[in-house]
C-alpha cells in the first residue's frame, strides 16, 4: 500500500534537507551543479540517475531546481518514524525484488500531476562494470514502463565522485569536487514500446556519462 503524503510537509522536509546538505557537504567539498537549466520549470518530469552512494539523494536534491518526489527501496520504511518521514518527504516505496504495480502506478500518477520524480534505474548502488559509469549498466524495466505511461520529458542525471565522503581524510585539507550533472530533456517517440524506451534511457545515460567523464 502506498500512503499519501502531505504536500506542505513534503516541501518543508525537502527544503530542510537541502539546507542541511549544503551546510554539511558545501563546507567541506566543492559541489559542482551543472545543467540545472535543462530541468523543465513546469510539468511532470522523470529524472533518471546513476547511483553510486548512499549520499546520492540528498546531493541530487541540491542539484534540482524543483522539489522532487522519489522512488525508493521499501527497506527505508521499516520503522514507524521512518515510514512517516519518508512518506511525507515524497518517497514512494518499492520492493526491488517484487515491485508489483502499486508503486509504479503511484509514480505515474505523480508525474501526471506535474511533479518531478527521481528514480535510480540501476536498481541500487552500482560501482562495477555493470554500472552507468562502468559503461555496461543493467537498467531495470520499471523506468521504461513509467516513462511510457506518464508521457513526460525525461532528464538524465550523472553523479560523480560522491564516494570521497566515505573517507574522513577527504573532509579536511582539500575540498574535493562532487559533480552533479543534468542532461538535456528528451521524450519517447509516440510509437515507442518498452524495449525502445528501455534502450533510449540506457543510451541517454551512457551518452551523458561519457560526456562528463572524458
Amino acid at each position: 500500500m502506498v500512503r499519501k503524503h502531505n504536500r506542505l510537509l513534503h516541501v518543508l522536509i525537502n527544503l530542510t534537507a537541502r539546507m542541511v546538505a549544503w551546510s554539511l557537504f558545501g563546507v567541506f567539498f566543492r559541489i559542482e551543479r551543472r545543467g540545472r537549466q535543462h530541468l523543465p520549470r513546469t510539468g511532470g518530469v522523470l529524472v533518471v540517475s546513476n547511483h553510486i552512494s548512499w549520499f546520492d539523494p540528498p546531493l541530487l536534491n541540491i542539484a534540482l531546481p524543483r522539489i522532487p518526489h522519489w522512488l525508493a527501496m521499501v527497506e527505508l520504511f521499516g520503522g514507524r518514524f521512518s515510514r512517516w518521514f519518508f512518506t511525507h518527504a515524497g518517497l514512494i516505496p518499492i520492493d526491488r525484488d517484487h515491485p508489483g504495480s502499486a508503486p509504479l502506478k503511484e509514480a505515474i500518477r505523480r508525474l501526471r500531476e506535474g511533479n518531478v520524480l527521481v528514480l535510480f534505474p540501476e536498481g541500487g548502488i552500482r560501482l562495477d562494470a555493470n554500472s552507468v559509469l562502468g559503461g555496461h549498466p543493467d537498467i531495470k524495466e520499471g523506468a521504461a514502463l513509467i516513462a511510457l505511461k506518464a508521457g513526460v520529458p525525461i532528464v538524465p542525471a550523472i553523479i560523480e565522485n560522491v564516494r570521497v565522503v566515505y573517507s574522513w581524510q577527504n573532509w579536511f585539507f582539500r575540498r574535493h569536487a562532487i559533480r552533479l550533472t543534468l542532461g538535456e530533456p528528451f521524450r519517447l517517440p509516440a510509437n515507442a514500446d518498452r524495449a525502445l524506451a528501455h534502450a533510449m534511457i540506457r543510451d541517454k545515460l551512457l551518452a551523458l556519462a561519457n560526456a562528463v567523464t572524458r
